[in-house]
């Protein structure tokens, strides 16, 4: 379960404990702003895009924006974890006076951002795995189907109703950042333990962090802005149908490497 604080030495002393440091994510910041603040591992995901930044300066920043830090102290399978995110903590007030809604009432952001965050948590605990393992096979696994869905519900509902003059440009990026999402992904579900399967974890991770990056920071806010909650919702619950469709059909991640020949 997560848990989500603002206390300086209670994220000093989780981020340390696991050999992370803090970091920005390179090219988002103006004006003496760092810009999107994150927490780096070393051999993860994050060699490409993040650069790092000192613990005063990350906290000095982290009060200022008013950021929350969500955390996770172990795995679903009991192992020490590394699952983080950044928020606001206008998101965290939110999701804490927030009642539980039915599927069907889901708004379509926060369900999106959901899934962000279990796909971030998959990558991680592939990272502590054997590639050799039954255990890594079934993570790996769980993770296609994630993406599967993810990248199903997005293209063929939430793209397409969210299309404007403003967000056509970062919607083309969305879609080829799918693309080649589903290559890395269809070439380890080809690939065998013997091959260069932590490599291709790593671009796979790069790949998806950028692009849950892009969509929670440029592509989110622009349709928050243009949709009101009622059309959210509305919005969210005819995501949710497809998402249990996907389940109720077994396996969607078998569908990627088709995909990525009709897409090419």
């Amino acid at each position: 379960m997560a848990t989500a604080t603002t206390d300086h030495e209670t994220i000093r002393k989780w981020v340390e404990a696991r050999g992370g440091s803090p970091a920005r994510v390179k090219s988002t910041g103006r004006d003496g702003d760092p810009g999107i603040l994150r927490i780096d591992f070393p051999g993860y995901s994050g060699q490409q895009t993040l650069e790092g930044i000192g613990w005063n300066e990350f906290f000095s920043w982290f009060d200022k924006n008013d950021l929350a830090f969500i955390y996770q102290e172990r795995t679903r399978r009991g192992q020490p974890s590394r699952f983080s995110k950044i928020v606001s903590r206008e998101t965290v007030e939110t999701r804490e006076r927030r009642p539980a809604r039915a599927s069907e009432e889901t708004d379509a952001i926060a369900l999106l951002t959901d899934q962000h965050r279990e796909i971030e948590e998959l990558l991680e605990q592939l990272t502590q795995q054997s590639p050799r393992s039954a255990e890594f096979r079934s993570t790996f696994e769980e993770l296609a189907d994630a993406l599967a869905i993810h990248s199903e519900i997005e293209e063929k509902i939430f793209y397409p109703s969210v299309q404007t003059a403003e967000t056509e440009d970062l919607l083309e990026t969305s879609f080829e950042d799918h693309l080649m999402v589903k290559q890395v992904l269809a070439t380890m579900m080809e690939s065998s333990p013997d091959g260069d399967i932590l490599g291709q974890l790593e671009e796979l991770g790069g790949l998806t962090e950028e692009h849950l990056i892009e969509e929670e920071a440029e592509l989110f806010p622009k349709v928050r802005k243009r949709l009101d909650g009622a059309q959210l919702r509305q919005l969210g619950a005819q995501m949710n149908e497809m998402v249990e469709e996907l389940r109720r059909a077994g396996a969607p991640r078998m569908h990627v490497p088709e995909e990525v020949g009709a897409q090419a």
